[in-house]
């Protein structure tokens, strides 16, 4: 059986930054959430002991947003990801998501930090190719 989950509350990181672009002042809001896909190993057999695991594995998406609207809003590719395993079989009241992306949070939190700080670039790009065709 397997389940795929959008734990967005787990991974409920924001990072605000501030770009100065020809003069004005941009703000970009950088939000990371986590997809999460589980997965149930083993066998459960009548008269043994209990072998099914749940493998899970989040893989950390970040959505950049700007502050003066939805233009060049877009949702950055990474290779983020953290996995591991737990007695039991997977269902989705068990919390898998929010328990084991709490225990990473602050890795989460600075991969946030470096994957803003690698964006600048391509955001000035991107702000001054808008610039350059709104002023054609």
């Amino acid at each position: 059986m397997n389940f795929t989950l959008i734990a967005l509350a787990a991974a409920a990181a924001t990072h605000n930054v501030a770009i100065d672009h020809h003069g004005q002042q941009i703000g970009a809001t950088y939000t990371a959430r986590a997809e999460m896909r589980t997965k149930t190993i083993g066998a459960k057999t009548p008269n043994r002991m209990d072998m099914q695991r749940c493998q899970w594995t989040a893989t950390i998406i970040v959505d950049r947003k700007l502050d003066h609207g939805p233009a060049l809003a877009r949702t950055i590719a990474t290779d983020k990801a953290f996995s591991g395993s737990e007695a039991g079989a997977c269902t989705p009241g068990r919390k898998t998501a929010e328990r084991n992306l709490a225990r990473h949070q602050e890795k989460i939190e600075a991969h946030l930090v470096a994957v803003a700080q690698a964006d600048r670039a391509p955001l000035l790009a991107e702000l001054d190719s808008v610039r350059n065709l709104a002023s054609n």
